[in-house]
């Protein structure tokens, strides 16, 4: 690395902590307003709902990588353009690619430190605050489920619940590739989920082999593992496509989980769109007599987590292709900033 490297690396650097800090606090925030104080407010237990939340912390650092990285390279290349420091290396004979390539650099290291995180650290942060709330499950199930829950049993096997209200559970599925089990009502008791009147098909292939009814069935919950909402991040690329392929046999929607695991790419790799797109608007504005200002920096740093937002529910509503969803943040931030690389000043 020369001067210009090491430069841009601890200007953006420097910023990128900072940034990283209130972009996890944000994120943290947001957890407990959405998840967790709904949790507290139907009686779970505050301990065990704070730690909890300690253990979304590395799902928090992993997801606020990108938005600090953009957030830091729009503060500073705005710094040295409205300083003159990007007309002066222009007029020296380097060009935005060489400006761009140290920055490109610095984001691989992301990439590889976010993708690395989100497929090790992660699924066993969350597991780890899954495990917590067995117990407290088990205690208090409207507390801690909600329709729409999945949860794991003892042998691995899927189990969806569709109807949680004051009545108890109901709308009961347990999935496996060989058979599934429907049921109208559940409860939980003794460490098992019991259900009550429902049906078990077996299957050959893609094909049912046999149908057969039950007054009752237990589902042992030795090894329960609740599945919070937004909890697909706690599953690794394998345990993903593995799912995917279970749904498909099974004929069952799969758009959150395709989203998902198209999201483990497409989220730390947002730090290169980032960098095309920053050092695109610093090099256009060079021609502009106002800079971007903080302001625009939080502006243009919060379109993304929206745009981000909103493509991930329409993906795992099945509104938008699953890569669509994905990836088109991405995009769109590269298309942009390409274009902007083209037009600004050379």
């Amino acid at each position: 690395m020369n001067t210009l490297d090491r430069y841009l690396a601890r200007e953006v650097g420097t910023y990128f902590v900072g940034a990283l800090a209130v972009v996890v606090l944000a994120l943290l925030i947001g957890a407990l307003y959405e998840v967790l104080a709904p949790l507290l407010a139907k009686g779970a237990d505050p301990w065990v709902v704070s730690q909890y939340l300690a253990y979304r912390v590395p799902e928090a650092v992993v997801r606020g990588l990108p938005l600090a990285f953009l957030f830091a390279l729009l503060l500073v290349l705005s710094r040295m353009g409205e300083e003159s420091e990007l007309k002066a290396m222009l007029a020296g004979g380097i060009s935005k690619v060489r400006v761009l390539a140290p920055l490109l650099i610095v984001g691989a290291g992301l990439f590889l430190l976010g993708f690395l995180a989100a497929e090790s650290l992660v699924p066993r942060s969350l597991q780890q605050g899954q495990s917590m709330l067995r117990q407290a499950v088990l205690d208090k199930p409207r507390a801690l489920l909600q329709p729409g829950t999945r949860l794991t049993d003892a042998y691995g096997r899927i189990v969806y619940i569709g109807q949680v209200d004051n009545a108890g559970i109901g709308q009961i599925r347990v999935i496996t590739a060989e058979e599934t089990l429907v049921a109208e009502h559940g409860r939980f008791e003794a460490g098992s989920l019991v259900l009550s009147k429902g049906m078990r098909t077996t299957y050959g292939g893609a094909k049912p082999r046999t149908v057969a009814q039950f007054e009752q069935a237990t589902v042992p919950l030795v090894e329960l593992s609740l599945e919070a909402p937004g909890g697909l991040f706690s599953l690794t690329v394998a345990e993903l496509r593995s799912r995917i392929e279970q749904y498909r046999k099974q004929g069952l929607p799969y758009y959150a989980e395709a989203t998902a695991l198209y999201r483990k790419w497409a989220e730390p790799a947002a730090v290169f769109s980032f960098a095309i797109f920053a050092v695109g608007l610093a090099f256009f504005q060079l021609g502009q007599t106002r800079s971007l200002g903080m302001v625009g920096v939080v502006v243009l740093t919060f379109v993304y987590y929206a745009t981000w937002s909103v493509a991930r529910i329409m993906g795992e509503q099945g509104v938008l292709p699953p890569f669509l969803a994905a990836w088109g943040p991405n995009l769109l931030y590269a298309l942009a900033g390409l274009g902007l690389l083209r037009l600004g000043r050379r």
